[in-house]
């Protein structure tokens, strides 16, 4: 089970832990008397549901049963040891043909509880770009050099680069991370001809999914974020969502919604010089 706080901070009214089931639907969310009229009753103007309403749906997804999601204030926080609940390899391949293991990195990141579309969509950075209900993180598509990670993957005497579930750590073992559909957590809770099930949250606040539009084919009207209006399992009244794809670029190439700009500059933009992501060695990996 995952441990979900929620703090309203409008008037200090209340605080209240819940331990909720991964399975557990909207009736586990505290009842509207129990929540201030004056904290989250109404969207505000741009977003798609109130805090509240937005929060119910959210802890909808088969969050993993060590993560900490905070909610005060209109933010949710969202903390974890970093490392996925799903199994990982005990080596990954490295640029330098070396490998490594994946290593704890203990994280919290912030999102809105009312998030509103932009103007004009950003860039994502490299680096962390949202949050996965399995515990690891996403990134954007990219390595270091500017190469789609998933179309230069490579292994090196059977150690892969990246790992069936599309994801790996940075070299120093650190920050596992996913550069497209994580399959380890798409096969357990997507149903054929069916939506997929929230796979995690980009920094802006809204929801990300698996492949499977509504009829459980691949969505054919995504703009140019991997994104579109329309329902889902835990948005049964819509939402903007984006969707990983099977097809490049895999991953998110840019926010939709409005986003903190110091998470999309400066110390957020990736690894530092030295430390980032490339692709197979010269002429290595087969």
């Amino acid at each position: 089970m995952f441990n979900v706080k929620l703090v309203f901070l409008t008037s200090l009214l209340f605080v209240v832990r819940l331990t909720l089931g991964c399975n557990d639907r909207v009736d586990n969310v505290p009842d509207d008397e129990e929540i201030s009229e004056e904290s989250m009753n109404a969207p505000t103007e741009g977003s798609f549901y109130s805090a509240e309403d937005y929060l119910s749906s959210i802890l909808l997804g088969p969050w993993a049963e060590d993560m900490d999601l905070v909610a005060a204030g209109g933010v949710l926080s969202i903390s974890d040891d970093g490392l996925p609940d799903h199994e990982l390899l005990d080596a990954y391949a490295l640029f330098d043909e070396s490998n490594i293991s994946v290593v704890s990195s203990p994280y919290t990141y912030e999102f809105p509880l009312e998030p509103v579309l932009a103007d004009e969509p950003v860039d994502t950075n490299l680096g962390t770009i949202g949050v996965a209900v399995s515990g690891g993180i996403f990134f954007n598509p990219y390595e270091g050099n500017g190469e789609i990670a998933l179309d230069g993957n490579f292994d090196i005497g059977g150690i892969p680069f990246i790992d069936t579930c599309n994801g790996h750590p940075l070299p120093t073992g650190s920050e596992y991370h996913y550069h497209g559909v994580p399959y380890c957590v798409t096969d357990e809770n997507d149903t054929d001809g069916e939506h997929s099930v929230l796979v995690g949250l980009l920094l802006d606040g809204f929801p990300l999914y698996g492949p499977q539009d509504i009829d459980g084919d691949a969505p054919v009207d995504l703009d140019r974020c991997n994104g579109h209006e329309g329902a889902t399992p835990e948005f049964p009244n819509g939402v903007y969502h984006y969707h990983l794809s099977e097809t490049a670029p895999y991953s998110i190439d840019c926010y939709a919604g409005v986003v903190d700009e110091a998470l999309t500059s400066g110390g957020m933009m990736g690894p530092p010089p030295g430390g980032g992501e490339m692709g197979p060695p010269p002429g290595g990996g087969a």
